[in-house]
Formats: structure tokens, sequence, C-alpha cells
């Protein structure tokens, strides 16, 4: 009996000790506060039963340092409202012994403390720090509107350079507060900035009308020009044959030109709109072939020469009947007869020429066998050439017979 005693005496001391602590041993399904908390790595901890402690109401940016159970209460007991990812960064809004308050996805409960640690510091951005007083560069067209001094600093008390006009226009460079930097008669200083007002701004001069292209006509022998439009109208002079002279109007059949011997007016049957040029032949029209006969007398000189960039084909069933056709090879020459026509003779040879080739310039070219072009000979003098049209060029190059050598005297 006694022993008995001694017994519960012994028990109930431990128990009041145990109790002055403050401390209970939580229940093993409780006692892990991390979601982590039924593994054997995670730490083990014994949350306070006492009620008493007072809520502190913070400010404090944490972060978690497991996933972490956030509850309904403070306490290991209460429902798990959801589990707060490691390492999430939450702002505590209260703390209470060793639990703190938060919010996470629209839940607001609590989590162990220990379990939080400092967030890192949000990096501060530099304050943007104000722009200097400095010198800004502006380049603006003002007028002044009262005599205005040029100073040799931006202040009253500087030197005055020179005294600007009222209503003048000034070029200013630089702004600088309330002065700005301008030049005037050579001189570069400043004036006050309230003195000046925006200049109206400058009239766009139109463009100049590009002059028109010359036009040239051609006399056709020695040829009057007179100071009217008629016969009846004095002379100036002659005007020598195949001279360019330059048109300026028509007028009754005469047209007003400038020429060698002045201003004035020339009939319009003297005068020839694409000038006299040569002829370049290079068939049965050279001398001493059968069609030389059109130009035999006309001629005031007769050259042999190339033209490059040719070539001359015959028919396959009419060998004497030669035309020349472009390649676009400069290696391909075809011989050629230039020959300078008498100016006097000019007018009635090209229509000679145009009617034994049977070119007629007033209808299209693809519709004749022979086109009336001006072609460049290895001299650099241009001359007319009757070449065959495209028609006949493309049928040409398929069926003719070149004649590698280009000169029709030798095609056998």
């Amino acid at each position: 009996m006694q022993k008995k005693r001694i017994a519960t005496a012994v028990a109930l001391a431990v128990a009041v000790a145990g109790s002055s602590t403050g401390f209970v041993l939580p229940a093993a399904s409780h006692a892990l506060a991390p979601a982590t908390e039924a593994t054997a790595s995670a730490p083990m901890l014994l949350e306070p039963a006492r009620a008493a402690i007072a809520m502190k109401k913070v400010n404090l940016k944490k972060a978690t340092t497991h996933n972490l159970n956030l509850r309904a209460g403070k306490s290991t007991k209460t429902k798990a409202l959801l589990t707060i990812p490691k390492n999430t960064a939450v702002t505590v809004t209260e703390t209470s012994g060793t639990w703190s308050k938060t919010k996470h996805k629209n839940k607001t409960g609590w989590v162990a403390s220990r379990y939080l640690k400092n967030a890192p510091a949000a990096k501060k951005q530099a304050a943007k720090k104000p722009a200097p007083k400095t010198q800004v560069k502006s380049s603006t067209r003002k007028t002044t509107t009262y005599n205005l001094n040029l100073r040799a600093g931006k202040s009253a008390k500087n030197k005055v350079l020179v005294v600007i006009p009222k209503n003048t226009t000034v070029t200013v460079s630089h702004t600088s507060g309330t002065w700005s930097q301008t030049k005037y008669k050579n001189k570069t200083g400043w004036v006050a900035s309230r003195y000046l007002k925006n200049a109206p701004a400058a009239k766009k001069s139109a463009p100049k009308a590009a002059a028109p292209k010359a036009t040239y006509r051609w006399t056709t022998g020695k040829v009057n020009i007179r100071k009217g439009a008629g016969t009846s109208h004095a002379s100036l002079g002659l005007v020598p044959a195949n001279e360019r002279v330059t048109y300026l109007k028509t007028a009754k059949g005469w047209s007003n030109v400038k020429s060698s011997k002045g201003t004035g007016w020339i009939s319009n049957k003297l005068l020839d709109k694409t000038g006299q040029y040569s002829f370049a032949v290079y068939g049965t029209l050279r001398k001493g072939q059968s069609a030389y006969y059109i130009l035999r007398g006309k001629t005031s000189k007769e050259t042999k020469t190339t033209i490059s960039s040719h070539s001359m084909y015959l028919q396959p069933n009419k060998t004497w009947l030669s035309y020349v056709i472009p390649s676009g090879k400069s290696s391909d020459k075809v011989v050629v007869e230039r020959m300078d026509i008498k100016p006097a003779s000019y007018r009635a040879t090209v229509a000679n020429m145009d009617k034994w080739e049977r070119f007629n310039p007033n209808k299209p070219l693809a519709d004749q066998n022979y086109n009336r072009v001006l072609v460049t000979d290895k001299d650099g003098k241009k001359s007319w050439a009757y070449l065959g049209s495209k028609k006949i060029g493309d049928y040409l190059t398929k069926n003719g017979i070149r004649v590698t050598s280009g000169d029709y005297l030798k095609r056998f």
C-alpha cells in the first residue's frame, strides 16, 4: 500500500512538471508541417500549445523552403487548403508564434514559419537622373521681337557683341536654359530666348520647269532665210546645204529657225526633219552591181567600210537577193560602201532608194521586207541601211544561206 502511494505521487509529479513547460507532444499523424511530412527525411516539428500568444501584423516577403501545406488554422490538425510549391515567393501578413499567415491562389491560411526563408531582395532600378540643363542642339529658325543684344555668354552681364535688329530671322544652333545661341554678322553669341519667336516657314520655290528639248531641221540645199514667213520678205542670207538649224515654230508653211545666218524663216519645203545621211549599201546597189545606176552621179564620196553586230543572209532560192539583219554579236561584220549624197540630189535620191527597196516610211515596219534604219560603221559615221524586217530575219536565220564573210561580192 505504501509502495502504491509512492508510485502515484511520482506519476503526479511528472505530470505536473510536464504541464509546466506549456508543450504537449503532438499526435503522430500531425507532427510534420510541410507537405512532405510523411517522408522520413522531413524534420519533426513540435507546435506550441499555448493559445495566449498574440498575433502580429507584418508585411514580409518570404519564400518556401519545401512543398508547404497552407492550413485553415495555426495547427497541423487543421485542414490543408492547398500545397504551396517549394521556392514560391509569398507575402506574410501576420505572425503568431511559429505560424505565419499568407495567401496563395486566392486561398488565405497559415504555414509553419520554420519552412519560410527571406525572399531575395528585389533589384532596385536605378533612379533616372534628371536631364542636366545643358546645351541642346536645336537648329531652329527664329525671328527677333525687339532690337536684341547678342552677348558673349549666357548672362545679361556678358559683353554685347552686336545688336540684332527687330524682325531679323536668325538660326538658333543651341539652347541652354533661357538662352539661345545664334550667329549674326559673323559674330556667334547668346540672346535671351524670350525675345525670339518662330520664324514663318520659308516659301518653297517652285521647281524650275525643264527646258524643252531642242528640235532641229536640216536644209535640203542652199536656202534663203528670210525676215518673215514668205518670199516677199527680205533675205538674211543663204544658209548652206545640210546645215542643222534649230526649229522654233511654224506659220503659213514656213518655219522660224535659228541658223548660222541669224534667226528667220525658211520654207518647210526646203527643210528636212531627219537630216541628210549617207547610205550604207551592201548588195546590188554597190558600185559595179546592177542597181548602182540609182546612185551613179548622185554621190560626193564613196567609202568601203563595215558595220558590226550584223549578219548577211541570202534567200535559199534566190541567191542574188541579200538581206542584212542584226545579230547582236560584235564579231559579226558586214562589208558595205558608204555613199555620201550630194545635198542637191539628196531628197530625190532617198525617194528613189525607197522605191527600189519597196520601203514606205509611212507604213508599219513589220509589214515590209526591208526597213530603212540608221546604222553606225567602223568609222563612227551614221548612214541609212536597208535591213531585213524581223519577219524576214526570223525566216532567214532558220532557212537562209549565211554569208560568213559578210561581203556580198564574196558570197560564192
